[in-house]
């Protein structure tokens, strides 16, 4: 051996047995850290871009442990597919917002796997969760029919454009409206279709429904998107005269909150995007602190023409 590679040799051994100070921040080491992993029912929806986002800029702020979100696209079927992929990886925690009754199934075997199960927004008929977090869908159909029988004077009909039949959110938003409307002889309501809480489904059937030329008084839609539409047909067939009363859920989007300053919708009830809470559970659960409640249920506010500025000013991160 030759004295220049010896003396390379006693350089380079000490060097490559030594850890750097960023050894803990390689991505080798970042592998090691506990998963969260997040199936969403469909990110093209406008509030779920919202709740997308609030979720992941939570997890940003753990760097602790690994998080990853893959979206179902409102499909069942693949939202069972990503849910057990998700659990080859063994995640310490899978949080699920269900597209419908249908992944029940998947979220049990990843709940009897030992995995920590957070569902989001929409629940399953079973038990088998750790917690579910959202807001309080039938208190928020309540509101929205107290406002509009406090509109109407308690006399008058409504039409009610329904969302996805199988989940448990359009069960509440129907539920609790109806509730309430009960109440007041006076008032009747037309049960409308099912459209998915799509804008050009309620759209297109709100089109349909006009044709038949029935006299309504409200239009009660389970989400913004669906109120939208139909307020949207209606212009289209009556481009002058007055208007009945429309009313959405959501509150997540800027439109909205300049059609309730224009008067094109009367009224909609936030609907609280959950992921914020959910990663803060998450990462308790990872030190080993389940939570205290198993539901776990978001305040939420009604918004109209008179309280829209305020609560524009306060929610200044609303889907553009």
């Amino acid at each position: 051996m030759t004295m220049k590679l010896a003396l390379a040799l006693v350089v380079i051994l000490p060097i490559a047995g030594c850890s750097s100070p960023d050894a803990e921040n390689s991505p080798i080491s970042k592998k090691n850290r506990p998963l969260v992993v997040f199936s969403q029912a469909n990110s093209q929806d406008p509030w779920r871009k919202v709740f997308d986002a609030d979720t992941q800029a939570a997890a940003d702020k753990h760097p602790e442990f690994e998080y990853e979100m893959r979206d179902a696209a409102g499909d069942p079927a693949k939202q069972n597919d990503i849910i057990d992929t998700f659990m080859i990886r063994k995640p310490k925690v899978l949080l699920v917002s269900p597209t419908e009754t249908a992944v029940e199934g998947s979220i049990n075997k990843a709940f009897d796997a030992g995995t920590s199960v957070i569902l989001l927004d929409r629940a399953i008929e079973g038990n088998k969760f750790t917690a579910w977090i959202g807001g309080d869908n039938y208190d928020i159909a309540k509101q929205a029919g107290e406002f509009v029988a406090k509109k109407l004077n308690g006399k008058g009909i409504i039409l009610m454009i329904q969302g996805i039949a199988a989940a448990t959110p359009t069960k509440d938003r129907r539920n609790g409206f109806m509730d309430v409307i009960a109440k007041h002889p006076g008032m009747t309501i037309l049960q409308g279709n099912d459209c998915g809480y799509q804008r050009q489904a309620a759209r297109s059937y709100m089109e349909t429904f006009l044709q038949k030329g029935t006299a309504i008084d409200c239009v009660y839609a389970h989400n913004d998107e669906m109120a939208i539409g139909a307020r949207l047909a209606w212009d289209a067939a009556h481009p002058t005269g007055k208007a009945p009363l429309f009313v959405g859920v959501d509150a997540c989007q800027q439109e909205v909150i300049d059609m309730i300053k224009s008067g094109k919708l009367d009224a909609t009830v936030q609907y609280p995007t959950p992921g914020a809470k959910a990663i803060e559970v998450a990462a308790e659960i990872l030190k080993g602190n389940l939570p205290k409640e198993k539901m776990i249920k978001l305040p939420t506010v009604l918004i109209t023409k008179e309280t829209v500025e305020a609560y524009a000013a306060a929610n200044p991160n609303l889907a553009k």
